[in-house]
């Protein structure tokens, strides 16, 4: 295959009524369902906080940042059609309160844990932000602060166990209760998604 320069390339012209239309439709009040359906075999809330417990602390000292371990131990536990490379791929630069700068950035604890909220639930974007502040106000009311950096300052890493604990049982939680999370009696996560 030979190599173009993109100075060479054709120039794309996308109609200023086409972008207009796809704002206009994504700015609607629309219900959407969740981007992954979440499948598992767990059928009580206790069970699931257990589990995702569990990933939690089977992940810890291999080296993932704080963000990572929220997020796949989150879709350990609910499914993912990405791999757990992918997963810490896309939040590991979060960790720290983004790049490891320890500041006035978010926990990355807690970023980790809305990415995977935003997989998982269901509805619009107002739903969307109501779950992702109810998470965040817990977050905040449990550990002092939602920034890296008062919350690594009071503790340095002797604390990062506990929020992970806190975000990722807090998003289990609000995904348990509004119904976003189905048990494996249902149907295998692998069906649901060929089905669509």
């Amino acid at each position: 295959m030979k190599y173009i320069p993109a100075s060479l390339l054709p120039l794309t012209v996308v109609p200023v009524t086409a972008v207009a239309a796809n704002v206009h439709a994504d700015s609607q009040q629309i219900a959407r369902p969740a981007v992954f359906p979440a499948v598992t075999r767990h059928q009580s809330l206790d069970s699931l906080k257990a589990e995702v417990k569990q990933q939690l602390e089977k992940r810890y000292g291999q080296h993932y940042g704080c963000s990572a371990l929220s997020l796949t131990s989150i879709a350990s536990v609910l499914g993912s059609p990405f791999t757990e490379q992918q997963l810490r791929s896309m939040s590991e630069s979060f960790s720290g309160g983004i790049g490891h700068q320890f500041g006035e950035g978010t926990c990355g604890a807690l970023t980790g844990a809305v990415i995977a909220l935003g997989f998982y639930a269901s509805g619009g974007k107002e739903k969307h932000l109501r779950l992702a502040a109810e998470v965040y106000d817990e977050f905040k009311k449990q550990q002092g602060s939602i920034a890296c950096g008062g919350i690594y300052g009071q503790y340095r890493f002797d604390h990062c166990n506990g929020c992970n604990l806190c975000a990722v049982q807090k998003v289990i939680e609000v995904l348990y209760r509004e119904q976003d999370i189905h048990t494996s009696t249902i149907a295998p996560w692998q069906q649901i998604t060929e089905g669509k």
